[in-house]
């Protein structure tokens, strides 16, 4: 993978980090009935803190994205984590899904996090190359 692609693949999953972030908080009630059975009471403040603090931290993991395809130098330990994230999400979505709690949106968007962290190992195995190379 050249590294035009993956300054270009990291600013996308970072734009896309943010405005899936963004649109939650924008409208958690559609959020939420567009990918769950249940729902949040967001006049509960503990119930309101978790969802906003959840999507407040998926838009900034999107700036991280964007900070690393600008700085090669911050992928490792960004992608890393990332790829552990994503992959710890998608297995939550899953059991979601399973339980009958989780909307077939939400199992797709699941599996798309998966991609992103397969996407998110395959950078690292680049860089991984190209460090080694200029050794």
């Amino acid at each position: 993978m050249t590294e035009r692609w993956t300054s270009t693949i990291l600013y996308l999953l970072g734009v896309w980090n943010i405005f899936a972030g963004a649109s939650a908080l924008a409208d958690p009630t559609q959020h939420l009935t567009q990918f769950y059975a249940g729902g949040l009471n967001m006049a509960d403040p503990v119930q309101a803190f978790f969802f906003r603090a959840t999507w407040i931290n998926a838009s900034a993991w999107g700036l991280s994205y964007l900070l690393a395809a600008r700085r090669p130098a911050a992928r490792v330990p960004v992608l890393a984590a990332g790829a552990a994230g994503k992959t710890a999400y998608a297995l939550a979505v899953l059991g979601l899904f399973l339980d009958g709690d989780g909307s077939t949106a939400l199992l797709a968007f699941g599996v798309l996090d998966l991609v992103f962290a397969a996407t998110f190992a395959a950078i690292l195995w680049t860089q991984r190359s190209r460090l080694a190379v200029q050794s």
